[in-house]
């Protein structure tokens, strides 16, 4: 997650526009090492376009029912997002209304295809200036839930596993992780001191946000079984996408297997530093597909097939909702190159 700096001004009266201008991140180390994965990334799905077309040539042939029903779990995705970032503002005792998280979520999803994820930095500018959400409590709470729902989509993968009598696997990917939160969540309720501090590297920085987001959410019971119901419910609109997406290659696999697919693509996709997770989504999906007992290349096709349909509906509806937004809360884009200007 892209660190974010938070700010203590003084409350903006009441009424006032706040102007604010965030430059489009630099393009320093961070941004060399980006293009070169997203370089490899691109060579790699080529790769697989040029000598596996016959497999992949399915993709272009859904039918419009398929379409509808992953376009309609694509909608409910970006629902749930947006119900689960209103959720956990709430823990701020800020709110945020529904709508306003929907198209939140839709911003975030188009505009982190930009570098140096874009889309939620601004997301953090935009909670700060128009609901005063710190973006210390911001990075924490999003870290704390990114981790959370790596978790579940691994202990769902691994579960199914497990289920059919792949002990290896379904403990690598259910046991492991858990054993691995089971230790942060331990400690993230333990750790009271120096919460949201700055000091440190940037990757002990990150990691200690992440911990925090993890002590904050299980500190409220409530709010720990809430974000389990809606990161499940967001697993499953993936899950059943990638079921639809396999249906499109000819391919019955089932729920169970989408899940598997789904889970591995979800831990490369969150893994990621890349835009969009371009390329890890896809090599996650061909891993699971291994996995789950299909060929690598048919969960690569899934997942292109999945991102083509997102892909259609962040232009259509989330560039316009992008724009909408950053107008709305006196946010404004120039590419100066320069660095970040954080309100």
């Amino acid at each position: 997650m892209t660190r974010l700096d938070d700010s203590t001004g003084a409350p903006e009266a009441t009424g006032a526009r706040a102007e604010r201008t965030a430059s489009l991140p630099s393009f320093g180390r961070a941004g060399v090492i980006q293009l070169v994965l997203l370089i490899a990334a691109a060579v790699f799905v080529g790769w697989i376009l040029a000598t596996r077309w016959d497999d992949l040539r399915a993709a272009a042939s859904l039918t419009p029912r398929l379409f509808i029903l992953i376009s309609l779990s694509s909608f409910l995705t970006f629902l749930v997002n947006g119900l689960e970032l209103h959720v956990l503002t709430g823990r701020f005792s800020r709110h945020v209304p529904v709508g306003d998280a929907f198209v939140l979520g839709l911003m975030v999803s188009t505009l982190n295809y930009l570098p140096m994820k874009t889309g939620t930095l601004l997301n953090g500018l935009l909670l700060k200036s128009r609901y005063n959400v710190q973006l210390a409590e911001f990075g924490a709470l999003v870290a704390g839930s990114s981790l959370i729902h790596l978790w579940a989509a691994l202990g769902l993968a691994g579960a199914v596993l497990l289920a059919r009598g792949a002990l290896a696997g379904g403990a690598l990917l259910l046991v492991t992780p858990t054993i691995v939160m089971g230790i942060a969540f331990v400690w993230g309720r333990s750790h009271t001191g120096g919460r949201f501090g700055d000091n440190g590297p940037r990757l002990v920085h990150a990691l200690g946000r992440a911990v925090d987001g993890l002590g904050m959410i299980l500190g409220d019971m409530r709010l720990l079984a809430i974000e389990l119901v809606l990161n499940v419910a967001l697993i499953a609109l993936w899950a059943a996408r990638t079921m639809w997406s396999l249906e499109a290659l000819s391919i019955d696999a089932g729920f169970d297997s989408a899940l598997v697919i789904t889970g591995l693509s979800i831990a490369a996709a969150r893994l990621s530093i890349i835009p969009g997770g371009i390329g890890f989504k896809e090599a996650g999906a061909a891993a699971g597909a291994a996995y789950a007992g299909f060929s690598a290349t048919i969960g690569l096709a899934s997942s292109i097939i999945d991102r083509a349909v997102m892909l259609i509906w962040l232009l259509v509806f989330g560039v316009p909702a992008s724009v909408w937004m950053l107008r709305r809360g006196g946010v404004t884009l120039r590419g100066s190159g320069g660095r970040n200007e954080e309100a």
